[in-house]
């Protein structure tokens, strides 16, 4: 039963066909779809993969004129290739646009029942936390609505905030072809079909080699992250300090002088444990010191791993980070001619680099290569960038949490 049938068998009340008032919103486009990212602060209802469906529906939509505007409050992640309209509609102005739409998506939120009581074509996303047919939208006309929920045989959580996210079950080209198709474009067939994506996939990470010094605003990110680790360099790292509060990974103890001048810039010090030896515990001791957040990681197991948590006790835990394949994903077993799209970049020489593993194949490539011609580059000179080929290696795994799988149709 709908929810809204139980509320009117429970008053004796008679369900009617609601009117929503309509405030005009200036707009400068008149041909669009809507999507609404709200949530109604429930972050079971927040899907995470919004972007992709807009990359995959906003060429098609372009051939017919169509654009797409962005509904949501103000802290909503704004879309790439939409009408901004996010923390800048009220509810009867949000139904003024939503009224005069082609088609309208959202999860289930307070902008679907609108768009159910003008009977308008929609695509509803549920989470699996309740039984989509008690919230379904009650007035539409059942062909002009697709409903998705994730594919499961799990009773309901009833969880407002789950973990992980069914909703972020539902695939992103599944949610684009239907779409589509509600928008009279039929002829619709995605390129690749989605495995896995990573639960940070949804989060911009940007890293840096100090090959050059860069502008965190300029790349969209709060801060960046240095990774001394792949590029031990203590006076580009002083420069890069002074331009901008940095998260620090590194490997090795840098100079106390460093930590002295800048403390206060370092937003975090990841210390990748590798040795027990006295200088790196004298490095982190320093790092206490100063109150700097610290957080101790390393690849090593058994005794070894075991030797370096006495070694820091006093510091914090030495967290293990385990090692990974391709086999240890049930999505990704056994599948070959995997490829992945990354949302994790490291700037290394002016180059974006869509993971550790490819930027070291480079560097492994390139050594006693003096000929600049014949150096290899596999980065890319902006974060926009092809799918790649998986590279099957433990470091690549490690990453993994940062990026879309998926295999070529």
């Amino acid at each position: 039963m709908h929810v809204l049938e139980s509320y009117a068998l429970q008053n004796d009340l008679k369900i009617d066909k609601p009117f929503v008032y309509e405030k005009f919103f200036p707009l400068a486009i008149d041909k669009y779809i809507t999507i609404d990212t709200s949530n109604l602060g429930t972050s079971a209802l927040a899907y995470d993969h919004w972007q992709l469906v807009v990359d995959l529906i906003q060429p098609k939509l372009k051939e017919q004129k169509i654009q797409i505007i962005q509904l949501g409050n103000k802290n909503d992640t704004p879309l790439q290739n939409c009408y901004m309209a996010i923390g800048q509609c009220n509810f009867n102005q949000k139904a003024y646009i939503i009224n005069k739409s082609l088609v309208h998506v959202s999860p289930n939120n307070e902008s679907m029942h609108i768009a159910s009581s003008f009977n308008k074509k929609c695509v509803a996303l549920f989470s699996n936390n309740s039984f989509p047919s008690q919230f379904n939208p009650y007035w539409s006309e059942k062909e002009r609505v697709e409903i998705l929920s994730p594919d499961t045989t799990k009773k309901p959580s009833f969880n407002p905030n789950e973990t992980p996210k069914s909703i972020n079950e539902i695939k992103p080209e599944r949610i684009a072809g239907k779409i589509l198709n509600l928008a009279g474009i039929v002829a619709f067939v995605p390129e690749f079909e989605t495995l896995r994506i990573g639960n940070a996939f949804n989060k911009k990470r940007v890293e840096s080699t100090l090959t050059q010094l860069l502008d965190p605003e300029k790349l969209g990110v709060s801060s960046l992250i240095v990774r001394m680790d792949l590029n031990f360099n203590e006076e580009a790292l002083k420069v890069q300090l002074k331009a901008s509060p940095c998260s620090v990974i590194t490997n090795r103890p840098f100079s106390t002088e460093i930590l002295k001048q800048f403390s206060k810039r370092i937003v975090e010090l990841v210390y990748y444990v590798e040795d027990d030896d006295i200088a790196g515990v004298d490095f982190i001791n320093k790092v206490a010191e100063k109150s700097i957040n610290c957080l101790l990681r390393s690849r090593a197991t058994g005794d070894e791993l075991n030797d370096y948590k006495l070694a820091y006790f006093d510091y914090g835990q030495v967290h293990q980070i385990p090692p990974k394949g391709q086999q240890d994903f049930k999505e990704l077993k056994d599948k070959k001619k995997l490829y992945y799209k990354s949302n994790h970049f490291i700037i290394h020489n002016n180059s974006f680099y869509t993971s550790s593993a490819a930027l070291l194949a480079d560097e492994f490539f390139n050594i006693g290569v003096e000929d600049p011609s014949e150096r290899q580059n596999k980065g890319f000179p902006s974060m926009e960038h092809e799918p790649q080929p998986v590279i099957d290696d433990p470091l690549f795994w490690e990453e993994e949490e940062h990026f879309h799988f998926f295999v070529r149709k």
